[in-house]
């Protein structure tokens, strides 16, 4: 293909936007208005003329057939801006009035699993495990946070633990020295401690199997995600969450989020700067896997 080919965008006509987004629908709960048809005809079309396909008939083809692919399309269409200490005042209830609540539940066999559904790159999952870190309530501990994402190469990002640029604009000077390791190239490196407390999967929020490899947690962080789906998709994740958490646990969503038009289980609690969503009851002293 010449140079010229390759800078030449497909047009995405009407039916070939429906055929897309039902199959991302079907694959991933991922629902997207008419309006969305600009952004899948710039993403996609960019990504056809990278490896080289003409239409989008021919491109469905490809993603309807190959995982990998599909991965790339979750990926182009869900980018959603992530950095470490996002929306701080959520981290704050997060740390003042949460982490105090579940340690003293679980004082007794001194463990503690923090899920990031849709943990992206890996930013929110690497923020809670410096504020665990830092908690002198956990001193001795056994500590996890899990990081989940549909995207395969979100995954590969967070597990090899590099960051530049962007992803530091409002952390502190004191969390950059204490959990990051300058490479010499303007990037940093999560401290190894941190890394081996961190565990990242790509799981399908859908996927009943694969959210039940996350075993059990004590709170979850699932923010600026279920914006993506459907009210069926958000109320099939809303019950997975529910069941992942212990009794006792927390749900954090993303500010714009809320469960005021979903039916479920979960009890909204008021915290002095947020609101957080909670399985009532208390958190039983032997602890489930599944």
């Amino acid at each position: 293909m010449s140079s010229s080919d390759t800078t030449r965008q497909a047009t995405l006509g009407r039916f070939e936007f429906q055929r897309l987004r039902q199959l991302i629908n079907a694959r991933a709960g991922l629902t997207f208005d008419d309006s969305a048809q600009p952004m899948f005809e710039k993403r996609l079309g960019e990504r056809m003329a990278i490896i080289g396909v003409d239409s989008f008939a021919e491109y469905f083809m490809l993603i309807e057939n190959d995982a990998e692919e599909s991965d790339v399309v979750y990926t182009l269409l869900t980018t959603k801006e992530t950095y470490f200490f996002r929306q701080e005042y959520q981290l704050d209830a997060f740390s003042k009035e949460v982490l105090p609540a579940v340690a003293k539940a679980n004082a007794h066999h001194k463990r503690l699993t923090v899920w990031s559904a849709g943990c992206s790159t890996g930013e929110e999952a690497y923020t809670l495990a410096m504020l665990l870190a830092e908690s002198r309530l956990l001193d001795g501990w056994f500590l996890r946070v899990l990081g989940t994402d549909l995207c395969r190469q979100n995954i590969e990002t967070a597990s090899r633990a590099v960051y530049k640029g962007s992803s530091f604009r409002t952390i502190s000077d004191y969390y950059l020295k204490s959990y990051f390791v300058a490479q010499g190239d303007g990037s940093y490196k999560i401290a190894e401690p941190l890394r081996r407390m961190c565990h990242f999967s790509r799981v399908n929020l859908l996927d009943h199997g694969a959210v039940r490899t996350v075993g059990r947690v004590d709170v979850a962080f699932c923010r600026n995600v279920i914006i993506y789906f459907d009210e069926r998709s958000r109320q099939k994740v809303m019950s997975q969450m529910f069941q992942r958490l212990l009794p006792g646990g927390y749900l954090f969503l993303g500010h714009s989020e809320s469960l005021l038009n979903v039916e479920t289980p979960f009890v909204a609690t008021q915290l002095q700067g947020d609101v957080a969503y909670r399985r009532t009851g208390s958190i039983p002293p032997a602890r489930r896997s599944t």
